[in-house]
């Protein structure tokens, strides 16, 4: 593991992940990723906003982007852009999520999977922990380290803007040499 100022690498070779299906961890650069996963809860004011404009800049960059969002309970769209979703109904009594689009995007193999979620959430951590995406972003928790190949340290920050930014600065500036 390399910690550096704000961000920590738990990768230094691909790794395969023990499950029914073997998961094998890699990375590229930026500019060859083609899709791309988002992962994101409805929690705050300023999450709709930050999401969108993320989004949108990955779209930007011609990158394939698919989405999947928490939300407490059903309620209206606040989004411009189309994602699945599932809902606090859909955890059970042990963590585990009974949702249809929660295995489909678990079984995607994004070349990127970022987690936008400034707060721990155990739920989040199930499906990026089983996730078939090569390399997997989010914020830096101690005890998630099998969660992430890479994870951006903000601190108590629980700004949303500031995690992404934080996140796309770091991927766009990775070189993996091949």
């Amino acid at each position: 593991m390399t910690l550096i100022k704000d961000f920590i690498s738990v990768f230094s070779k691909p790794k395969v992940e023990t499950s029914s299906v073997p998961i094998v961890r890699t990375t590229l650069n930026y500019e060859q990723t083609r899709e791309i996963g988002v992962l994101f809860s409805h929690s705050n004011d300023d999450n709709p906003k930050a999401i969108n404009y993320f989004v949108k800049l990955l779209q930007k960059d011609h990158k394939q982007v698919r989405a999947l969002a928490y939300f407490e309970e059903k309620h209206s769209n606040p989004y411009d852009f189309r994602f699945d979703f599932f809902t606090a109904k859909e955890i059970d009594s042990k963590g585990k999520i009974q949702s249809l689009q929660v295995e489909e995007f678990i079984k995607r193999e994004f070349d990127y999977l970022y987690c936008v979620n400034t707060t721990d959430f155990a739920a989040f951590d199930y499906i990026m922990q089983r996730s078939h995406a090569k390399f997997r972003i989010g914020k830096y928790y101690p005890h998630n380290l099998k969660s992430f190949e890479m994870m951006v340290n903000i601190g108590d920050n629980t700004n949303a803007v500031d995690l992404i930014l934080q996140m796309l600065h770091y991927t766009k500036t990775l070189i993996i040499q091949n």
